[in-house]
């Protein structure tokens, strides 16, 4: 009976005891949410207000876009090409204004006109590099190259055929230019041992020509038929000198 009587005098006592834990409980809970949403607030207060650090300072940044803005609107901004590995600068619309890339010959950079079209490439490789001009179509209209042993220049029309080529090595060089219909109108050739012009009808038939060698050379001239007119030759035991008529007939000839 005595235990009895203790353990119910003993129950009230705990009962204050745990609601006086409750309380405190609901006290720290409360002061929980209240700083909970403090820090939210401070969280989000550089976006509400507008706020943005002069300086960030960071070892490393991911992404994949950034945006330089001017009044609210974005002007230009870096972002990844999304079928090449390729940086792309992108002007307002959002088109291309400059590309970097670098492929597994060396980098390239690339400039694109207001529409978007690429017109504009330079690039490298082991032993060289490139240069390549495109119209407003994208469409190659000259190109420029370089490696160990030399290098070329070529120029194309709008119907991308070549009218003039350059080309240089180690032993000369040689320039030829062709017409709309790409044919040869004329070349010239320089190497060690000598050089030489040719001059083409619109057929690209060559109707005059000079040559020089080390041990001489020659000059001819033929007509629109391609008959020879005049000719001319030179050699270390001596020359000769030609003039033939239209029909074949020589009419004067030395020695």
């Amino acid at each position: 009976m005595t235990k009895q009587l203790w353990q119910f005098n003993e129950s009230p006592q705990r009962l204050n005891d745990i609601a006086r834990e409750v309380v405190s409980l609901r006290r720290e809970n409360r002061f929980l949410k209240v700083g909970l949403i403090f820090c939210l607030v401070l969280s989000a207060l550089p976006y509400l207000t507008g706020f943005q650090p002069t300086v960030i300072r960071a070892s490393k940044v991911v992404t994949k876009r950034i945006e330089f803005v001017r009044d609210g609107k974005t002007v230009m901004s870096f972002s990844l090409h999304p079928k090449r590995d390729e940086l792309v600068i992108l002007g307002r619309g959002e088109l291309p204004a400059i590309g970097i890339a670098r492929g597994e010959d060396g980098g390239t950079i690339g400039t694109y006109n207001k529409g978007g079209k690429l017109v504009a490439v330079m690039g490298a490789l082991p032993e060289g590099g490139t240069v390549q001009v495109n119209n407003k179509d994208g469409k190659l209209v000259a190109g420029m190259g370089a490696s160990l042993i030399g290098g070329g220049v070529e120029v194309r029309n709008n119907n991308d055929k070549t009218v003039a080529v350059m080309m240089a090595d180690l032993e000369g060089g040689g320039v030829a230019v062709s017409n709309n219909n790409d044919k040869t109108v004329a070349a010239m050739i320089a190497k060690l041992e000598g050089g030489g012009l040719v001059a083409c009808n619109e057929a690209g038939e060559a109707v005059a020509m000079m040559s020089v060698v080390s041990g001489g050379g020659f000059i001819l001239l033929k007509d629109y038929k391609m008959n020879d007119l005049v000719s001319m030759t030179a050699t270390p035991l001596g020359g000769t000198i030609k003039i033939k008529a239209p029909s074949g007939q020589t009419l004067w000839s030395a020695p």
